[in-house]
């Protein structure tokens, strides 16, 4: 039986031979060519609502120096283009000053445009769960599968579209903490079982505060919030040790803790990363 699943779809766009998980995909209208970035717009289905402004500029810059290697996959669309594969290397060629860009025109239905935006931020792993999550849900409102269907599709667990779009069901404060990289997609998961969206929120921030651990914020969900936390209460930090732990978060895109040391100007930084993207993302930036 063939893999219907899309894994590979992004290579199969750029080759003569289209995989069974893209045979909604036409033949190419042309060969590679170049396109005017005053000719192209947007995929409108991007599943990635924020791209980090440093990335951007590396790619950039990168670009300035080598080109693009890797053409985007477009499709006609009204005398214009809109992008299927390739939002960030739009995003930076624009910033690089190029007019056109090299790419590889097809017809591409609308379904399997949703379907390959989301295949190729899937991807990356730097793709917020908020934003997998949102996209998601996007896509089976769109297609009208079910999450069964959208997760043999993606080429991913039922489990994992189910939990991924849970975390929706999340107070906006929650999520943006998620967004923030502040929480955990398994933080996040153990603050839905807890009841009410006062008491998720409430949790989450002690969460945060006190750096716990994915098993103590189940323990504190499952136990309504009066079982205390394991871990030993800190002393609440100064104010200007709280205002360097913010800084170093939104600067590094991650969780940062500074713990004092004992002694006079000591201490340590905890710099948390959550997959080899993004430790490689954080020590670019500390490099």
């Amino acid at each position: 039986m063939a893999d219907r699943r899309l894994g590979r779809g992004l290579d199969g766009l750029l080759k003569a031979k289209v995989p069974p998980a893209a045979a909604e995909v036409t033949e190419p209208v042309g060969p590679t060519t170049t396109v005017a970035l005053a000719r192209l717009d947007p995929n409108p289905h991007q599943p990635r609502q924020e791209v980090d402004e440093a990335e951007l500029e590396h790619l950039a810059a990168s670009i300035r120096e080598h080109g693009i290697l890797q053409p985007l996959v477009v499709r006609p669309r009204g005398g214009r283009y809109e992008v299927v594969a390739g939002e960030r290397r739009l995003r930076a060629a624009r910033a690089a000053g190029l007019q056109e860009v090299p790419a590889v025109v097809r017809d591409v239905p609308d379904e399997q445009m949703l379907e390959l935006a989301l295949v190729e931020n899937l991807q990356r792993l730097d793709l917020d769960p908020i934003e997998k999550a949102r996209s998601f849900r996007a896509y089976l409102s769109s297609t009208g599968r079910t999450q069964s269907e959208a997760a043999e599709r993606l080429g991913l667990d039922r489990s994992t579209v189910a939990n991924m779009i849970r975390l929706l069901d999340l107070p906006d404060p929650v999520q943006r903490m998620v967004r923030q990289r502040l929480l955990a997609m398994g933080h996040a998961r153990a603050i839905l079982a807890a009841d009410g969206a006062k008491r998720q929120v409430r949790l989450a921030e002690r969460a945060v505060r006190e750096g716990l651990s994915v098993r103590q914020v189940e323990m504190l969900a499952s136990a309504g919030g009066t079982k205390p936390a394991t871990r030993r209460r800190r002393p609440a930090k100064r104010p200007e040790v709280r205002d360097l732990e913010a800084r170093l978060r939104q600067t590094l895109g991650t969780k940062v803790t500074v713990e004092p040391g004992r002694k006079a100007h000591t201490g340590r930084i905890v710099i948390a990363y959550y997959c080899q993207d993004d430790l490689d993302r954080i020590l670019d930036r500390l490099g």
